[in-house]
């Protein structure tokens, strides 16, 4: 009984800290260009026109526009702000969970603290992005192996979660495949049951998927598959200094002497996720949050056997590291998108509904704005032809993405806005496109 209230102390002590850094965070931060994609199709859900992004079948598994339209159902458009948090919360709770089955409670809620805190995956904690939703099914199944008993109920729970592993972002089904190793090395018939419930739960997806596509399993980054291990300098170069950079560097050499006594299938676990990173042709260090765990993981699986004291005043100094470390780059080196929404919802409330926008940033404004969206060509000679041909009447201008061309910059440099957004992290202006006449516009 004293273990259980000691536990669920830690956990009600996780979570508000948890609440209290996204509230302080939060509200700064907008939404990114990915996440402008997710929001949309989730809108497009909950608004009743289906699985759908600027007029074209979405082309993404649909978990996380699936908990984003369930968000803006019950707290409006800005509950697509509370979805990756509230899953970053249960995945640190989960973090703890297997901790506390090899360490000490102390370390445990240590760890998990440590984990939260991590640069990359704080930041990506408040963008509406897939990573962070996928990392929570994905620690959920092996929370779940790591259960006594072997029940069917909790092999179907498995094979549930790795399903849904699968369907927020579909490298889920690599970092959970040694589960199913596992099971298969043991000849342990019940395996069956985790591919049958994971089918079940995958099914519909695929049958979706295939009358649209043409293939069970769309992804819009399919294209990449043919270019896998072209960019392999690039992670040793980019992405892996700079998931280093996240860690407390003492804690990489404590890593290195646990792993003799971590279970060989969190070993098989990081062989996963750092092939599939190593192997993946755009380089992102994102693509390695499962690392942090298992850093941590296998060095306190070292700790473990020193004093008391030793492992949690190490890990004590760890955290307060990592919290200074993600204070340090949310304050001085992250864009903020803030202003993109006041921007898109000026267009929903001043435009006809059927008005098309042309900007970079396109998935942002098409959620904020309910309105079709263009992005602008790189080529200057398909400006105009593009504008003409789709009809465009507004055009939006942001300071925040970077992949603007610069021609489109310098043309309406001198041009007078219809609105302007601004404050102290970026510019927006919204411009009347000088190649389209509407009876609309003179009205």
């Amino acid at each position: 009984m004293h273990i259980t209230m000691s536990r669920n102390k830690y956990i009600l002590i996780l979570i508000v800290i948890a609440i209290i850094s996204f509230a302080y965070y939060v509200p700064h931060y907008g939404l990114i260009y990915d996440g402008g994609l997710y929001a949309s199709l989730g809108y497009s859900l909950v608004s009743g026109n289906g699985y759908y992004f600027n007029g074209y079948p979405g082309d993404v598994p649909p978990i996380l526009p699936i908990f984003l339209a369930l968000f803006i159902g019950i707290f409006g458009e800005n509950g697509i702000f509370l979805v990756v948090p509230l899953f970053s919360i249960i995945h640190a709770i989960i973090c703890f969970l297997i901790l506390e089955k090899k360490v000490s409670l102390e370390l445990s809620f240590l760890g998990s603290l440590y984990i939260f805190f991590t640069p990359i995956m704080f930041y990506d904690s408040m963008n509406v992005i897939r990573e962070i939703p996928l990392l929570t099914f994905v620690m959920a199944s092996y929370l779940v192996f790591l259960w006594k008993d072997d029940s069917y109920k909790k092999h179907v729970l498995i094979g549930i979660l790795i399903g849904l592993a699968f369907l927020t972002k579909s490298v889920g089904f690599v970092y959970t495949f040694p589960i199913l190793v596992y099971y298969v090395i043991k000849m342990n018939k019940k395996v069956a049951i985790n591919f049958l419930s994971s089918v079940i739960i995958v099914l519909p997806w695929a049958i979706w998927s295939y009358s649209h596509f043409q293939t069970p399993f769309v992804s819009h980054s399919a294209y990449l598959l043919p270019q896998m291990g072209t960019n392999v300098i690039s992670f040793f170069t980019r992405t892996l200094p700079i998931f280093f950079l996240g860690s407390f560097i003492p804690i990489l050499p404590l890593s290195i002497l646990g792993i003799k006594k971590t279970e060989k299938i969190f070993l098989l676990f990081g062989f996963f996720v750092f092939l599939s990173a190593f192997l993946w042709p755009v380089q992102e260090a994102r693509y390695l949050l499962a690392g942090y765990f298992l850093i941590l993981y296998t060095a306190l699986t070292y700790l473990k056997d020193k004093k008391k004291k030793i492992g949690i005043a190490f890990m004590v100094i760890a955290v307060l590291f990592q919290v200074g470390a993600t204070v340090s780059v949310l304050e001085t080196s992250v864009v903020s998108y803030g202003l993109l929404d006041e921007a898109g919802r000026w267009l929903r409330e001043n435009t006809e509904t059927d008005s098309k926008v042309m900007t970079q940033s396109f998935r942002q404004i098409h959620f904020f704005s309910h309105r079709k969206t263009y992005q602008i060509p790189q080529d200057p000679s398909l400006f105009q032809k593009t504008l003409e041909r789709n009809k465009i009447e507004y055009i939006v201008i942001d300071s925040y993405e970077k992949t603007t061309p610069k021609y489109a910059r310098e043309y309406f440099k001198n041009v007078e806005p219809l609105a302007t957004f601004k404050d102290n992290y970026g510019t927006v202006n919204i411009y009347r496109s000088p190649y389209y006449n509407s009876s609309k516009l003179d009205k």
